[in-house]
């Protein structure tokens, strides 16, 4: 860095109190946390107790500069630093003025009123923007901060920040300038490379908002982009929208979603360089393309825009495609990778093609998902389709067919229900699925899948009681579930109920319940939900009328239950049904034939000219 700068020395604060610091729009925001915050202010405390000598200091690391026409200071390098400096000299403005101090200025190219904020931090205003909210957030715990000390600490920490350097210790900052020929937005990124906190996404950011000298055209489509960036970045905190775009784990969400979005173009436009092993490997890969565009950085802007970002707001607004986008994207194994190499293939399969071509090409992907054969042949007619439909169906099993088809298969039928339901509002909840994590369950109870931890069969025994005492227990065989109760007691009492007695009690509730019978389908699709991962480990194997119960109390609490589970559970697909508590073959049979014609509706555009 020494060799780019013109000016390398120490200056201590009190220096910089008459100076303007420019951000500039290539500059990510305030980003430091309240331990970030309150780690300086310890640092500085303890250098204060250390009874230090008249001429020693605390240094900060280094400010980056560049001088601006009209005497200010572009701040290339440093904001986080002085921007904490800023609110700290804010805490402390009464005695800072008795001593005739005020702090330096502050102005921010994207958010012009966000020097004002930094003076006043209103807690009424933290949440209109993520800057906001991190001043706020600051400014609070320097204020926590000096609350757990003796007054005399805010004098001392004045004294210590604002004093010549001539006249004891004081708080410095190794300053870079630059000459007017070095260009900022380079330094910036070449100085920021490798640090935890960049990302693609801003150095991309700092690309589009490069430059200093320009028209006023120029800075007026800077400002236009910044706003739109603001924009897509907002709607994509949307959860309907990033869950209909995406799968990976919320805990891994990147620090600017748009960043998402910019890999999935450089996928479509710099495929060789987009898959390098390099955490900035978007970033290199926009790089690329946008050296190589003919026209200008906001014409590049506009083809991003509106060849993704505009395109999958699009798909997402459409009802048909956001069902059929969002379950290919939701099937696709792997998380956001994966997710963002399925929208990758449709927006290079979408050019060329008429909305019904689209439309048929999308379920066409499906039905290759479904299936479980990536480059199986589509199905020639509408018998065909039945045909090789009915098949499937009947060749996934719990047993031996593994639970990622059956996953996608019922995943699908969830989505195919909602989207084959004429109300035009009804949308399938891909961000109340995808936060959660499901399992494939029986809705019938198994006898091969008895369970077999004593904590499972506890588990199983307490719920098991909660059904014996119900009206459609004791309206079946009042003294069968007075016996079994005393039998259930009795294995609770045991630290871990025994092997056998439990074998014995399972059976019978069963029998009870009316599912102790084996059927052929125990293990098909036409006995098989979708239950979340903490359900499914309580209620493993519960019969039939304990599960309905939880399934209700969970959808009445607000918890998301895909469709086709709330719908069998509550016998939705046999309207003829006598008995609520029961699931009977007619049931199955029911469920069963309302999965094959979702599916069969869902499917049937492959084959026919329209959607």
């Amino acid at each position: 860095m020494s060799e780019d700068a013109t000016q390398l020395r120490l200056r201590p604060i009190n220096e910089l109190l008459d100076e303007e610091f420019f951000v500039p729009s290539y500059q990510r925001g305030y980003r430091w946390t309240p331990k970030q915050v309150t780690a300086l202010l310890d640092d500085l405390e303890t250098f204060l107790f250390a009874d230090p000598s008249r001429d020693s200091y605390y240094c900060l690391q280094p400010i980056v500069v560049r001088r601006r026409h009209d005497g200010s200071w572009e701040l290339v390098d440093g904001q986080q630093r002085l921007t904490t400096i800023h609110l700290l000299l804010g805490c402390l403005s009464e005695v800072a003025h008795l001593l005739g101090k005020k702090p330096f200025g502050l102005r921010y190219e994207t958010r012009a009123d966000s020097a004002d904020y930094l003076a006043d931090p209103d807690p009424k205003l933290s949440s209109t923007n993520v800057d906001y909210h991190h001043m706020f957030q600051a400014r609070e715990a320097i204020v926590d901060w000096f609350n757990d000390r003796d007054g005399s600490a805010r004098i001392d920490l004045l004294k210590c920040l604002t004093q010549p350097s001539d006249r004891g210790a004081n708080v410095r900052v190794i300053w870079y300038e630059l000459s007017e020929e070095q260009d900022p937005r380079a330094v910036f990124i070449r100085l920021n490379v490798g640090r935890i906190p960049l990302t693609s996404a801003e150095l991309i950011r700092a690309l589009f908002l490069r430059g200093d000298d320009a028209t006023d055209e120029e800075v007026q489509r800077r400002h236009r982009i910044a706003q739109d960036w603001d924009l897509i970045e907002k709607r994509l905190h949307n959860p309907e929208y990033w869950f209909f775009l995406q799968s990976g784990s919320p805990d891994h969400d990147p620090p600017a979603r748009i960043e998402y979005l910019f890999d999935i173009f450089v996928r479509v436009h710099q495929p060789e360089l987009a898959d390098q092993p390099d955490d900035l490997a978007t970033y290199f890969a926009f790089q690329a393309w946008l050296d190589a565009q003919e026209h200008d950085t906001y014409k590049s802007w506009l083809t991003f825009r509106r060849q993704t970002a505009q395109v999958l707001e699009e798909w997402f607004e459409d009802r048909i495609l956001f069902h059929l986008v969002g379950a290919l994207v939701a099937v696709a194994p792997g998380g956001r990778d994966a997710s963002a190499r399925v929208i990758v293939e449709l927006l290079k399969a979408r050019h060329g093609k008429t909305a019904t071509e689209f439309n048929r090409y999308l379920r066409g992907m499906a039905w290759r998902r479904f299936v479980g054969q990536a480059r199986t042949p589509l199905p020639e007619d509408s018998n065909d389709l039945e045909s090789r439909l009915d098949e499937r169906i009947e060749s996934l099993q719990y047993d031996r067919t593994g639970p990622g088809p059956l996953r996608a298969a019922l995943l699908l039928f969830n989505v195919a229900g909602v989207l084959g339901n004429r109300t035009p509002t009804q949308r399938f909840r891909f961000d109340g699925f995808k936060q959660n994590i499901w399992d494939i369950e029986h809705i019938r109870s198994v006898t091969e899948y008895i369970p077999g931890a004593p904590a499972r069969r506890r588990a199983w025994l307490e719920h098991a009681r909660d059904f014996l005492y119900s009206p459609a227990a004791r309206s079946r065989d009042a003294k069968e579930s007075e016996q079994l109760l005393e039998r259930i007691d009795l294995l609770l009492s045991e630290d871990a109920p025994d092997k056998d007695g439990f074998e014995q009690v399972f059976n019978r509730v069963r029998a009870l319940s009316g599912e102790s019978e084996a059927r052929e389908s125990d293990n098909g699709l036409s006995n098989l939900a979708l239950l979340d991962m903490g359900t499914n480990r309580s209620y493993k194997n519960a019969i039939f009328p304990v599960k309905r119960r939880r399934i209700i109390e969970l959808d009445r609490d607000g918890m998301y239950v895909p469709p086709g589970t709330r719908n069998v559970f509550l016998k939705y697909y046999n309207p003829e049904a006598a008995q609520l508590l029961l699931w009977d073959s007619e049931d199955q049979i029911e469920y069963g034939r309302a999965q094959r014609d979702a599916l069969l509706n869902f499917f049937k555009p492959i084959v026919e000219d329209t959607p």
